[in-house]
């Protein structure tokens, strides 16, 4: 079985008016094909259960299914694979745990951490966050443009080629800038989720990224 590939657009589930499935069925419905379940208050059983119908969901409609943390729902329910905030279960070990098929994502704020993570066998980056957003406590330093451009120069005189994801308090008028810099992708939660229609602004999004240059995706990857 082939490891799926790395989506430009990444959505991760954030409290709203609807529920976190009805925000995954709207934005897979939208066009998306690669979400992040991310529940960070809710009890272990309730995470499970709606873990369980949203890959259930994704499965059907040949999307992506992510958890945030939660490495043990992950291979119970048999996840497409997890992504580890700075504070969750090491990558090695989620990969002793998940196997090499898994898909596995680390949370980055510098050129160290990506590194730390490359050596650790992560598949892919999010780096962040770009501005200050309310779905995170604890929020790293923002890095802004010009941050992730310095950051993704190092990456490409140290050799590591790792699909770097933007994230946090992304906007579509962010993506024009963001994107020379050399990201493969970004992530957007609250944007989406607190939308009116999160399907049509899933749509809107993809079309926005659909309209940048391959030499701007493929510069670093």
């Amino acid at each position: 079985m082939q490891k799926k590939s790395i989506a430009r657009l990444q959505f991760i589930t954030s409290p709203s008016t609807q529920s976190y499935l009805q925000q995954i069925q709207s934005v897979v419905m939208g066009g998306t094909n690669w979400v992040q379940l991310r529940m960070k208050e809710e009890k272990t059983e309730d995470i499970e259960k709606v873990a369980l119908e949203a890959l259930s969901f994704c499965m059907d409609n040949g999307a992506t299914f992510i958890m945030n943390d939660h490495v043990d729902i992950a291979a119970k329910i048999g996840a497409d694979g997890v992504h580890l905030g700075k504070n969750d279960m090491a990558p090695d070990d989620a990969r002793a745990i998940l196997g090499p098929q898994s898909i596995i994502g680390g949370t980055a704020n510098t050129f160290d951490d990506i590194k730390r993570l490359a050596d650790l066998g992560v598949d892919y980056i999010g780096l962040g966050p770009f501005r200050f957003t309310e779905t995170k406590k604890n929020l790293s330093p923002v890095l802004g443009s010009q941050g992730y451009m310095a950051i993704l120069n190092q990456c490409k005189e140290a050799g590591i080629n790792l699909p770097v994801i933007a994230i946090g308090g992304l906007m579509p008028d962010d993506l024009p800038e963001l994107f020379k810099t050399g990201v493969h992708g970004v992530a957007i939660s609250s944007y989406i989720a607190k939308s009116e229609q999160p399907g049509a602004t899933t749509l809107d999004l993809l079309q926005e990224i659909g309209r940048y240059s391959s030499a701007n995706w493929t510069r670093f990857h």
